[in-house]
C-alpha cells in the first residue's frame, strides 16, 4: 500500500494522505489487502498518488461501473477525497447516458431531455430526505426503454412522432407486454410540449396478489426462523420480518443500524418515519444482528459510509436481494408467498391504517390489501380447502 501511494514527501497531496490514513485505520487489514488485489485498484491508487489534479466523481464515472470502482468511490468519499453523494441516485443518469449513446441521434434528441430534465430530476427530488436508503430506479429505466421502443416502432411504421394517433398508440400497447404502459409518463411529457396531441395511456391496475402458502406453513416457517440457531442470523432476521410482518425483502435490506431503536429491553424498527415495537423473540434476533452490523461497520469504516444493518461483501452496499431470496428459497423459508400470506393474515385482523404502520407500506397499498381480503378471503379459504387431499 505504501508503495502504491508513494510520492515525493515534499509534494504529497492532501488527498493521498487522507486515503493513506483511511486505509491504515481499518481494524481488519486482511479485508483491505484483499481489496487492494482487485483488478484495477493498484492502477487507480497509483494514478491518485501521481496526479496533480484534484480527483472528482467524474473521474470515476469514466471508469467501468464495477464493484471495484464502487468500492474505490466509497473509500475516497470516506477519506474526504471525494464529496459524499447518493450513488443509488447517480447510477440512473450514468445508465441513461450509456443507453442513449447507442440509439439513433433523432431518438436521443427527444429522449435525452425527457430522461434528464424530467425523470432524473424527479428521481433526485424523491430521493431527498432518504439518505442511506436504496433508491430503486428499475421503473425509471423501464420508462426510458419504453420511450425508445415506441420511437423505434414509429420509425418501422413510417410514422413521425407528431403524427402519432391514439389508434396507433393503442395498437402498439396491445401488441406487446404489459410493461409498455410504462410509456405513459413519456406520452404525457410529449403532450405537454406539443410533440404529440392529446394522447392517453391508461394506468395499470394493481394486480391482486396470487401467490400464497398455508397459514399453518407460514407459522411453522416463522418458528424455524425464531428458534433454529443453526440457520444464518441474517436469514433468521429477514425471514422473521417477512413471515411475521409481511415486509418486502428489498425494504428490509434498506435498513441501517440507525433504524433500530433500542430502549432498555425493547427494540423498535423505524419504518418510513414510524416506530414499530418488535415482539421479544424477534427483538432478540434484531439486537444480535445490530451488534453484528455495528462490529462489521467499525471493521470496514475505511470503505463504508453507511452502517447497513445487512452489509454485503462490499460493506458500502447492503446484501443483494437476489442473494437473500436464493438463501430463503434453499431453506424453504419466506419469499413472496410467505410475505403475501403474512399480509393477508394481518389485513384480515387489523384496519388499513394499522396494517400500513405494521408493514411500513403506504395507506393506499394497505387499503388495497384490506379490500382484497374483504373481496376474496372467503373464496380463498374455500378454494384452499378444496385443494387439500
Amino acid at each position: 500500500m505504501n508503495e502504491l501511494l508513494s510520492t515525493s514527501p515534499k509534494r504529497t497531496a492532501p488527498q493521498v494522505r487522507a486515503v493513506h490514513t483511511a486505509l491504515h485505520g481499518a481494524d481488519r487489514p486482511i479485508r483491505i489487502l484483499h481489496w487492494l488485489n482487485h483488478q484495477g485498484v493498484p492502477e487507480l491508487l497509483t494514478r491518485l498518488a501521481r496526479t496533480g489534479a484534484e480527483l472528482r466523481h467524474h473521474d470515476l464515472d469514466e471508469l467501468p461501473d464495477t464493484p471495484t470502482t464502487s468500492y474505490a468511490r466509497d473509500l475516497l468519499s470516506t477519506a474526504g477525497v471525494l464529496p459524499q453523494r447518493n450513488e443509488a441516485v447517480e447510477r440512473l443518469p450514468r445508465w441513461a447516458d450509456t443507453v442513449l449513446r447507442e440509439v439513433p441521434a433523432h431518438h436521443r434528441q427527444i429522449v435525452s431531455p425527457f430522461a434528464h430534465w424530467h425523470l432524473i430530476h424527479r428521481h433526485r427530488r424523491m430521493a431527498r430526505g432518504h439518505a442511506g436508503q436504496a433508491v430503486r430506479d428499475s421503473h425509471r429505466r423501464s420508462q426510458i426503454r419504453r420511450a425508445l421502443e415506441l420511437l423505434t416502432w414509429l420509425d418501422d411504421q413510417g410514422i413521425a412522432l407528431p403524427d402519432l394517433k391514439q389508434a396507433n398508440l393503442e395498437q402498439w400497447l396491445v401488441s406487446g407486454p404489459p410493461n409498455r404502459r410504462d410509456v405513459r409518463v413519456f406520452v404525457l411529457w410529449t403532450n405537454e410540449r406539443g410533440l404529440t396531441s392529446s394522447l392517453e395511456v391508461p394506468t395499470r391496475s394493481p394486480e391482486a396478489p396470487a401467490t400464497f402458502i398455508e397459514d399453518d406453513d407460514r407459522v411453522e416457517q416463522l418458528k424455524r426462523c425464531v428458534n433454529d440457531s443453526t440457520l444464518p442470523l441474517d436469514v433468521r432476521v429477514i425471514g422473521s420480518l417477512v413471515l411475521l410482518m409481511g415486509l418486502q425483502v428489498t425494504r428490509i435490506l434498506e435498513l441501517t443500524v440507525d433504524d433500530v431503536v433500542v430502549q432498555d429491553s425493547a427494540i423498535q424498527l423505524k419504518l418510513d418515519g414510524r416506530l414499530l415495537k418488535l415482539p421479544p423473540r424477534l427483538a432478540h434476533l434484531v439486537r444480535l444482528q445490530l451488534h453484528h452490523a455495528e462490529d462489521a461497520w467499525k471493521s470496514n469504516r475505511a470503505a463504508s459510509t453507511i452502517p447497513w444493518l445487512f452489509a454485503g461483501l462490499n460493506p458500502a452496499r447492503p446484501i443483494q436481494s437476489q442473494y437473500i431470496y436464493l438463501k430463503l428459497r434453499r431453506l424453504g423459508l419466506g419469499g413472496l408467498a410467505g410475505r403475501n400470506t403474512a399480509r393477508l393474515a394481518l389485513a384480515a385482523d387489523v384496519p388499513a391504517s394499522i396494517l400500513a404502520a405494521l408493514t411500513g407500506t403506504s395507506i393506499d397499498n394497505a387499503t388495497d390489501w384490506a379490500n382484497f381480503v374483504k373481496r376474496n378471503w372467503t373464496d380463498y379459504i374455500a378454494r384452499r380447502a378444496q385443494d387439500r387431499p
